[in-house]
């Protein structure tokens, strides 16, 4: 897999050769893919999802809008769940320090009767 993108290169290509481009791109993409491990799965998941909205797309700006419209809603869904995510340990220290509180007076009241 490529270690720099340069994009001047990959324009040109684009330009003098759109068949070598997407073979390029595809190749790219799956070297990502290999090199990704466990999160394979996911990726070609998105990727179907990315290249669905590609051909959908009467423009390479509607593709563009369209791509970062999944983006957006992504991170607003991730955010959400961080959310979640920090208001149940919020929770959950609230409880943990409770219990060690009554845990706590329970032992001085077993230290007291001693």
């Amino acid at each position: 897999m490529e270690n720099e993108f340069d994009f001047q290169e990959w324009a040109e290509l684009a330009q003098r050769s759109p068949d070598a481009f997407e073979q390029r791109r595809r190749a790219t993409i799956e070297a990502f893919l290999d090199a990704s491990g466990g999160q394979r799965k996911t990726g070609v998941r998105l990727q179907r999802e990315i290249d669905h909205e590609i051909r959908r797309a009467d423009s390479p700006q509607q593709a563009l809008s369209a791509i970062s419209n999944m983006m957006w809603s992504q991170l607003s869904f991730l955010g959400e769940e961080l959310e979640h995510l920090s208001g149940s340990m919020r929770e959950l220290e609230a409880k943990t320090l409770a219990r060690a509180e009554r845990l706590n007076l329970a032992l001085q009241a077993i230290d007291a009767r001693r």
